[in-house]
């Protein structure tokens, strides 16, 4: 007694075939998985960074003068800078929070302070605070010496 085998007329598909599309379906998913990951890579790395060109506390004997030059060396857009120095009497501060510094540019400002505030040959506190344009934040804090 043999058994009959209907086909209902289905063919098999040929295993090269097969092969190609296995292949064809592993390659557009790397794809995607490659396309996926670097485009979130990328923007994981934008980074809010600076780079302080200048800072210089001079006294005279009639007053002192603050000034600071500060580079966009990270790759997103800088909105605000806050430069502080905390004198022996007071603070002396730069400030600029209607500014859009792109990437590569750079901001300088200056302001005088009174003369007595400071002591040449003196090291001050200096806090730098940075906004950029998506509202992240950077603080750095560095020393600065009194000229005379």
């Amino acid at each position: 007694m043999r058994l009959k085998r209907e086909t209902f007329g289905w063919k098999a598909v040929s295993p090269l075939l097969a092969t190609i599309i296995l292949i064809a379906i592993t390659v557009a998913a790397g794809l995607m998985i490659y396309s996926l990951f670097f485009n979130t890579a990328g923007t994981m790395s934008s980074q809010l960074n600076i780079q302080i060109v200048s800072i210089d506390l001079v006294r005279t004997s009639s007053t002192g003068l603050f000034s600071a030059t500060i580079k966009n060396s990270g790759n997103k857009p800088i909105s605000g800078i806050t430069v502080t120095v905390f004198l022996d009497s007071g603070n002396a501060s730069l400030s600029d929070s209607s500014i859009t510094l792109q990437p590569g540019q750079v901001w300088s400002n200056s302001t005088t302070f009174v003369a007595a505030s400071a002591t040449v040959g003196r090291s001050y506190p200096v806090k730098i605070s940075i906004t950029a344009s998506d509202n992240s934040t950077l603080a750095k804090s560095l020393v600065v010496t009194c000229n005379g």
